[in-house]
């Protein structure tokens, strides 16, 4: 299903303490609205445009702990909801409560990609595109002129489904604000990527490749804790296999918006 690279196209800091000092570890809770509308032009192939849109609410918590070099981060999903024309069975979301994501944040601030483990592992490996991105860069002590760059490649592999995608990104802390009662610097994000992979479909194996830009900001209190943010994220891909004389094309447009819980 080509919605699997879909969501691929789809944490706090260090805190400036010495190694010797150990804090407690931190819990927020995080709401997360996504729609992704997937259009493909199949006229190439002998088909029909078709059109795939969809909008997903998950909750989650995020555990976030001090570690070697950094901050260990756990995520864990407290419920996911799709609307009635979601693709993914109802079950599936419903198997994926309590599932784990795990990783590392170093102590630039940059985090790693989240990967499923614990109870649930294959039910979240299965939305694992939702959440991929919606962790960003953040880290205490942002100043508003502060900027920087980074670049990423990550790969999705499921049985035959190998996705790997790579983004370019540009980070500016452009505001002071006020978000969620707290004092925050205000951060956008830009950024340019590419997808190359394989992936099966009722038809035969498929080549997916193309590129994507996105654009967003998001928010970070003094201590490094991330507020939320919205980002849009918009790709231009084609498909090829034995199933097709030509390529199709097909175009994708993926909107994130997170915002903290009150606890």
């Amino acid at each position: 299903m080509l919605l699997r690279s879909a969501g691929l196209i789809v944490l706090a800091t260090g805190w400036g303490l010495p190694a010797t000092v150990s804090l407690a570890p931190s819990v927020t809770k995080y709401r997360i609205d996504q729609s992704l509308v997937q259009e493909m032009d199949a006229s190439v192939a002998g088909g029909a445009k078709q059109k795939v849109a969809f909008k997903t609410t998950s909750f989650v918590t995020v555990t976030l702990a001090d570690s070697a070099g950094g901050k260990a981060i756990r995520v864990v999903i407290d419920s996911i909801q799709g609307d009635s024309t979601t693709p993914i069975p109802p079950a599936v979301m419903d198997s994926a409560r309590g599932a784990e994501f795990h990783g590392f944040v170093a102590k630039s601030g940059k985090p790693s990609g989240l990967q499923p483990s614990g109870n649930a592992a294959v039910a979240a490996a299965q939305i694992q595109g939702l959440l991929s991105d919606f962790y960003p860069w953040t880290k205490a002590g942002l100043k508003v002129g502060d900027s920087w760059s980074d670049t990423t490649a990550k790969t999705n592999s499921t049985g035959a489904d190998s996705v790997t995608v790579r983004r370019v990104s540009a980070y500016q802390a452009i505001a002071s604000e006020t978000r969620e009662s707290r004092k925050a610097v205000r951060v956008t994000q830009n950024f340019r990527s590419s997808v190359s992979g394989t992936q099966p479909t009722p038809n035969g194996s498929a080549r997916i490749e193309g590129t994507g830009t996105g654009s967003g900001s998001y928010y970070v209190a003094q201590d490094g804790r991330y507020l939320g943010g919205s980002w849009q994220h918009q790709s231009s891909l084609k498909i090829s296999g034995s199933f097709a004389p030509q390529p199709v094309p097909i175009t994708i447009v993926q909107k994130t918006e997170v915002s903290t819980l009150r606890r």
